[in-house]
């Protein structure tokens, strides 16, 4: 699927070789890369979200500098959060750290929904972090009673169930109209010149 390029939603997850192609990585980044992509992709957001999969602290792909990010450790995994590399520089937080590609799969789709229910229009992660506070964050996600994860990760499964691919459109139009090409009349010319 083709990703957004400027919508407020999702863009496509950066990772790097990770254990498939380095000597250095701990964990199996594209892999772990393609799960959050395909379990987050087509979703809207407050504002654009970034993603980064690294299988090693070298942070090939960015990941401490991204919305979300995961980082490969030996023996597990960091989940990062609200980093950005634009007009503002800020290292992600650590969210959490754990040991299996599902906990940190869960963490990250956790602050995600998180994310959608309360930041607000156009404000990037590194700001929602900042103004809610790490703290509250980790309470209201990771470290909440199983009831608000599981009512969490299933709006966030609503949502996921609605989202729809926008480039299908071209050969499923909403509107008869919807892409037919527009031809002014002759004598419109007239008017207008």
């Amino acid at each position: 699927t083709s990703g957004y390029a400027y919508a407020k939603a999702v863009r496509m997850v950066k990772s790097c070789v990770g254990t498939d192609f380095c000597r250095y990585g701990t964990q199996n980044s594209i892999a772990t890369g393609i799960q959050l992509e395909t379990l987050l992709e087509g979703l809207y957001t407050p504002a654009k979200v970034k993603m980064g999969v690294v299988g090693c602290p070298r942070n090939c792909a960015e990941a401490t500098v991204k919305d979300i990010g995961l980082v490969g450790i030996e023996g597990g995994w960091q989940v990062v959060i609200g980093g950005a590399a634009g007009k503002i520089v800020r290292a992600a937080d650590i969210l959490v750290t754990v040991k299996t590609t599902e906990e940190a799969l869960e963490a990250a789709l956790l602050f995600f929904q998180y994310y959608r229910e309360n930041g607000e229009y156009l404000e990037r992660t590194y700001d929602f972090v900042v103004r809610t506070g790490l703290e509250k964050i980790r309470r209201e996600t990771i470290l909440a009673p199983d009831e608000t994860k599981k009512g969490l990760l299933g709006r966030l499964a609503k949502a996921k169930a609605k989202a729809v691919n926008p480039w299908e459109e071209a050969s499923k139009p909403v509107h008869p109209m919807q892409f037919k090409d527009f031809v002014l009349p002759k004598d419109a010319e007239a008017l207008i010149g």
